[in-house]
């Protein structure tokens, strides 16, 4: 099914518009939420199915580096079915030291652009670390993907 507005949806005069109503809406879309994945705290891979809820979290009690799945993986679990598919995700690191880091390293066939480190959260009023990163996965052909840290 093609994607369509929520204007247009709730044109259709369908008895969803309460559903819809309760749905987040982004870039005039209406997207599904479920709910969010936790990654170990530990050097275990964060899974395309971690990655398909949209929201990955972990709360490392020390730095750790997490590779990325496969590029395979992310093409078929994300339905990245052409190239310049993409799927966006956000990544919270939980930790509340300001200091235990998460870092994505490439899984195989994965080109990773943009800083990879995900700092623990700061709540001093001047920190500089949030704690959350958003990444974007894109097909670059049948068999890569490059993820970009786009905020």
């Amino acid at each position: 099914m093609a994607k369509q507005s929520l204007a247009a949806l709730k044109a259709t005069n369908k008895d969803f518009n309460n559903v819809l109503d309760s749905m987040v809406v982004k870039n005039d879309r209406v997207i599904h939420q479920p709910a969010e994945a936790t990654t170990a705290d530990s050097t275990a891979v964060v899974s395309a199915a971690n990655v398909l809820t949209g929201i990955v979290k972990c709360t490392p009690t020390t730095d750790r580096s997490k590779a990325t799945d496969t590029a395979a993986n992310f093409i078929s679990s994300l339905g990245l079915t052409e190239d310049d598919d993409a799927f966006d995700f956000s990544f919270i690191n939980l930790a509340t030291d300001g200091a235990s880091a998460v870092t994505l390293t490439a899984g195989s066939d994965v080109t990773l652009v943009g800083r990879m480190v995900i700092m623990g959260q700061d709540a001093a009023e001047d920190a500089i670390a949030e704690g959350v990163a958003t990444f974007r996965i894109r097909r670059t052909s049948a068999t890569a993907v490059t993820m970009y840290r786009i905020g």
